[in-house]
């Protein structure tokens, strides 16, 4: 699974990065929107081209 991208420390990087653009996209809005990552995104199991948003 790490040589396919799905080992732990790749998943949990993923997860922190998308929880920092979460972040990132309330400050940008100050506050007047929420941005919250669900799904395999916030699983870290798929990158950041590799799903569409809901």
């Amino acid at each position: 699974m790490n040589i396919l991208g799905y080992g732990y420390r790749i998943r949990l990087a993923r997860r922190v990065a998308y929880t920092a653009w979460d972040r990132h996209t309330i400050a940008k809005t100050r506050g007047t929107a929420t941005w919250i990552t669900t799904g395999s995104k916030a699983e870290g199991l798929t990158s950041f081209l590799e799903s569409d948003i809901d």
